[in-house]
């Protein structure tokens, strides 16, 4: 008989097994969702630099996104650095899905607050 420590643990609308131990933060592969969402968050915050005078929706038209799906994305834009490398480099918590960070999470301006609320390091 082996024993080893494990627990189920919540991920957006998914239950993951885990196994707690030495690699027990060790993705197998990495999370492209996440990934997609911090390079939409980056393309829209270039619309926005460039803008040419346009409001928010008239941006938000423009990807073929409502305006406050816009916002929500482009607020991710603002991540601490060290944050944003965490997330594409696979290194933070396995419970931050592209679900909760862009629809659940109302982000502090603090980089410190958003590492505490993250839990990225």
């Amino acid at each position: 008989m082996v024993s080893v420590p494990a627990r189920l643990k919540r991920t957006g609308m998914e239950i993951r097994f885990l196994l707690d131990g030495a690699d027990a933060n060790i993705r197998k592969k990495p999370d492209h969702s996440l990934h997609r969402l911090l390079a939409q968050a980056y393309q829209y915050r270039a619309l926005l630099m460039r803008g040419d005078g346009k409001t928010m929706a008239e941006l938000a038209a423009e990807v073929g996104v409502g305006s406050s799906y816009f916002s929500r994305i482009l607020r991710l834009s603002f991540l601490a650095p060290d944050v944003t490398a965490a997330i594409l480099g696979d290194q933070h918590p396995i419970e931050l899905t592209a679900k909760r960070l862009a629809n659940e999470i109302r982000l502090p301006i603090s980089w410190q607050d958003q590492r505490a609320l993250l839990k990225t390091s």
